[in-house]
């Protein structure tokens, strides 16, 4: 017989013995293993891990709100600038994932090697053209899926240059990259940065201009950027703790000044009300420890908070604090050992129910 039984077994052989039924020989209970791999896909491999993916979501979370404030002011509009979704990918489905025929602009990322890919679709890119121009309308003839003209793609590097400015301010904390524009094309296919097996990450902006929107897509291949993801993922998570510190301490600031009653109690005792009633001059109330004791507890807004002895400093009445009053923790000690004392005595009751069950067998 194994040496320990699981709740199962237990409550199976009480089950039986309850019934009057004979108990079984013991069984081979075969256990299923647990699953030790995980399904890897080597088509669309993990590059980056969930920390360095959370680290940047906060960062281009946060480069949106000052990116918003200056696109509303360029454009003279509100413009609604948010995070939509950012996504491991390969080169091949990002080519796939954008129009055809789109505004696209390619970025070197000194002293990091290789480019960066930004778009923006017809969607959007027609409304802020117009909006730029005075109009801020687009004409209801004009075809979205045209190419770009050079003079629309001219106008169009304003709101690129202002989108640019913003990246590199956002990625200065982590690192000193230089952003400079190596190319602009309106053909997707045109644009070959890396092989489309290669990894990227992607990070899609929803802009809302009036009621028009349109995605803007950031392409960051992996392999560039994998020497700086560590330091990335340092730094935010820095800022985090900073924060948390930052915050407690304005706390601790703020509440510094509050008016606290304090109260010290040298002896207490219980008097129902007819007592009270029955006082009379020349009664003596009996406390509950000796006169000569010198100890007391300490209230703080009429909470026990410490235990202290009576003496006097510089003439003058005073307090000792000796030791610290936890009521909540010492309700919290009293039930977790409540809770161990009872399945304690469960388990007792358990084992002598099982070896009664056993020897019942054996005669």
């Amino acid at each position: 017989m194994a040496e320990f039984l699981s709740q199962d077994e237990i409550d199976a052989l009480l089950d039986i013995a309850e019934q009057g039924e004979e108990l079984p020989e013991a069984e081979k209970v075969v256990v299923p293993k647990e699953k030790n791999y995980s399904i890897y896909d080597f088509k669309k491999p993990n590059r980056i891990s969930n920390d360095q993916f959370k680290a940047f979501n906060t960062l281009h979370d946060k480069m949106l709100r000052d990116l918003t404030t200056d696109v509303s002011a360029m454009l003279r509009k509100i413009v609604d600038l948010k995070l939509y979704s950012i996504e491991q990918m390969t080169y091949g489905e990002f080519i796939l994932s954008i129009p055809q025929l789109t505004s696209l602009n390619t970025l070197s990322m000194k002293p990091l090697e290789g480019r960066m890919v930004i778009e923006c679709n017809p969607g959007i890119s027609h409304k802020i053209i117009a909006e730029l121009l005075g109009s801020g309308a687009v004409a209801a003839s004009d075809n979205l899926d045209r190419e770009l003209t050079e003079i629309e793609i001219e106008v169009f590097d304003h709101f690129y240059k202002l989108l640019i400015k913003h990246l590199h301010r956002a990625w200065n904390d982590i690192s000193t990259l230089n952003f400079k524009v190596e190319s602009r094309d309106t053909n997707a296919n045109a644009i070959q940065i890396i092989s489309d097996h290669e990894i990227v990450l992607l990070v899609v902006l929803e802009l809302t201009i009036d009621e028009e929107s349109g995605f803007l897509s950031i392409c960051y291949p992996i392999n560039y950027i994998e020497p700086i993801l560590g330091k990335l993922v340092e730094k935010m998570f820095t800022e985090s703790r900073n924060r948390k510190s930052s915050r407690k301490k304005d706390i601790t600031t703020l509440i510094s000044g509050a008016q606290m009653k304090i109260e010290a109690i040298m002896a207490e005792t219980k008097l129902s009300v007819a007592e009270i009633l029955d006082l009379s001059e020349g009664d003596i109330i009996t406390f509950n420890k000796n006169a000569s004791s010198s100890s007391v507890k300490l209230y703080v807004n009429n909470k026990e908070k410490f235990y202290g002895i009576c003496g006097a400093s510089n003439n003058r009445k005073a307090i000792q604090i000796q030791s610290n009053l936890d009521h909540e923790k010492q309700e919290t000690l009293k039930a977790l050992r409540d809770i161990r004392e009872e399945r304690e005595q469960s388990a007792k009751k358990n084992v002598e129910n099982i070896q009664r069950l056993l020897r019942e067998k054996d005669i």
